[in-house]
């Protein structure tokens, strides 16, 4: 069997079926860990060690104290610089916190002037190497998934539990995303459309001719025909998307194009599949 085929046990039995770009408000543990360790890292290079103990910078001395005062809302009166209890209060937000306060501490690290520009770096890429559904951009955090998408790929997944070949195609699609790989999550959407398509038109062949027998029995709406058209000859034509046997060029697509795909293709397998009832003869 092919690797890029196969699909882990969680995704096969249905433990871990929604990527976790498309998970709005949840904060994995990978995220977490990661998070914290660039924070550790950040502590490291802010302090220093003396004869009686662990010391701020100066500079970082102004992180600390705002930390205590603007984030933690404790009175300035009752700042003691004490690196190990500031930290632990920092480790107990990313330990366990919900995701906004979490994401509040990110954001104030992020903001920070006198926080270093390694600190900002690494807690950006921190999001992209968990596969998180949010991004660090500009000090602030935004979602690049959306509840609707991943609503759309859950709902085709159950609606596609009689359709094995579209179902295997969403599934892949869904598993590329979480690799990262951009390019084979797009070639999978598109494939689980085709899938379906054919399914309801099985004397045709190819997407294009499938899309057109079902619009000519009244199965598809005109716009519908056009919207899917677009979506496959843009796989079609971006080389690496359909062609998965070029491997001198990568494709060029990203993660918004793949996790639009992903919502898009879902969308229309559970279309297609509330019209299996009437297939083209």
């Amino acid at each position: 069997m092919e690797e890029r085929n196969y699909i882990p046990f969680s995704q096969r039995e249905g433990f871990e079926l929604t990527p976790p770009q498309l998970k709005i408000g949840e904060i994995s543990k990978d995220l977490r860990r990661l998070l914290e360790y660039c924070i550790d890292i950040e502590f490291d290079r802010g302090t220093f060690h003396g004869i009686e103990g662990e010391y701020f910078t100066s500079a970082w001395e102004r992180v600390a104290k705002d930390l205590h005062v603007l984030f933690f809302k404790h009175r300035s009166s009752t700042y003691r610089g004490n690196v190990d209890k500031i930290q632990q209060a920092v480790q107990h937000v990313t330990q366990t916190s919900k995701i906004g306060e979490l994401f509040d501490l990110v954001e104030f690290f992020a903001r920070h002037a006198v926080c270093s520009q390694e600190l900002k770096v690494e807690l950006a890429n921190a999001f992209v190497q968990a596969r998180a559904a949010y991004r660090l951009v500009d000090g602030q955090i935004i979602a690049i998934g959306s509840a609707e998408q991943a609503a759309a790929f859950e709902r085709a997944l159950e609606d596609a539990q009689g359709e094995s070949a579209a179902r295997s195609h969403l599934l892949s699609a869904g598993l590329a995303l979480r690799n990262g790989d951009w390019a084979g999550s797009v070639r999978d959407s598109i494939h689980s459309v085709e899938a379906m398509a054919r399914r309801l038109a099985p004397k045709e062949k190819g997407l294009g001719a499938a899309l057109k027998g079902l619009e000519e029995k009244g199965h598809l709406h005109g716009s519908l025909k056009q919207a899917l058209g677009k979506l496959y000859g843009y796989a079609s034509d971006e080389e690496g998307v359909r062609h998965a046997l070029v491997f001198n060029e990568e494709a060029s697509v990203d993660e918004a194009d793949a996790l639009f795909m992903l919502g898009a293709c879902a969308a229309f397998v559970s279309y297609l599949v509330a019209r299996t009832t009437t297939p083209v003869e």
